[in-house]
């Protein structure tokens, strides 16, 4: 009786046109060996703080004529503490430490900048730009926690709700980059940063956005037109034909899935690569935690873009040809 269900469920798929280059790549093997030997290599303390670390070191806003204290760090020590807090899950005290330790076993007597340092300069810290995306890019959003593990205790006594702070990404699902990010409260819908999350990356004209159901909207669509892009995401199950012109792909897309039905216009859509955008999602989080250490709202932005820039560093597993 199995038998016949399973010849019967292969025939109602023959009318399905496969993209040969698409199962080509699938069937590729991925290169484990390789990816595994750069997991060990994250946990190196090896540190590169290259040549004549002393001038490096010292800050040269000393004799500027701005108001205020003068900055005793440069930008690029407080960064450099930063990432060592995020690679290693550590409190701004331990880091404080790991970095006393890095210069000792350097062989160097520098002074290291305390946690209130850290903290206070966290806000102002100047991240590099987003490298530039491909012909497409798949966004999503997921929550990271900022209260702690104890955070149900608060939900149970009723005296303050659950919260929680949104990042939003754009990866290119080729090198599985992230080509952009944005981070909002708990409040904010996805349709409501589909417009800031691309104003942050550089997406030439013509590219692909793909995105879940909660980016069918008709703002989302005006704003992709507004860029000229196209806006890749499966209608809702009672949409309906609008005479905008700025909904043109989103109506084309409703006939085809009058047409063909959803799971045969996401296979001729390629929309299979979104979830490349919650792989990214899951490396983030298996990297560096469901949670953010900072309490205030300008560090809790850095802290999660901060650590989005350092999974860009790191490489992901990729794919060889089979024999």
């Amino acid at each position: 009786m199995i038998l016949p269900a399973l010849c019967a469920s292969y025939r109602s798929y023959d009318r399905v046109q496969v993209n040969t280059s698409l199962m080509n790549a699938f069937k590729q093997k991925m290169h484990w060996k390789k990816y595994n030997r750069e997991l060990a290599d994250r946990g190196s303390l090896t540190v590169y703080l290259g040549d004549d670390l002393a001038s490096k070191w010292a800050s040269n806003n000393g004799a500027a004529a701005d108001r205020g204290r003068p900055e005793v760090y440069p930008d690029h020590v407080i960064l450099l503490g930063l990432v060592l807090q995020q690679v290693y899950r550590l409190p701004l005290r331990q880091t404080v430490g790991l970095m006393r330790s890095v210069l000792k076993l350097s062989g160097v007597a520098l002074p290291v900048p305390d946690s209130s340092t850290l903290s206070r300069r966290r806000r102002h810290l100047v991240l590099p730009h987003w490298p530039k995306s491909g012909r497409c890019v798949v966004i999503d959003s997921t929550g990271l926690q900022i209260r702690g593990p104890n955070t149900w205790l608060t939900t149970v006594h009723g005296r303050k709700r659950r919260t929680h702070r949104k990042i939003h990404l754009g990866v290119d699902p080729d090198p599985s980059l992230i080509v952009a990010g944005l981070v909002t409260p708990c409040q904010t819908h996805d349709s409501e940063a589909f417009d800031p999350l691309l104003a942050t990356a550089e997406l030439p004209a013509g590219h692909e956005v793909i995105g879940d159901g909660a980016y069918d909207r008709r703002c989302c669509y005006a704003y992709a037109s507004k860029r000229r892009l196209r806006l890749v995401t499966p209608p809702r199950s009672r949409a309906v034909i609008h005479l905008q012109p700025d909904l043109t792909d989103r109506n084309r897309a409703i006939r085809a899935v009058r047409s063909l039905g959803t799971p045969e216009w996401k296979r001729t859509q390629h929309y299979a690569r979104r979830s490349l955008a919650e792989a990214a999602m899951h490396r983030l989080k298996a990297a560096f935690g469901a949670g953010l250490r900072s309490r205030l709202w300008p560090n809790q932005q850095k802290e999660a873009l901060l650590r989005a820039h350092i999974l860009n560093s790191w490489n992901t597993p990729k794919r060889i040809p089979s024999d």
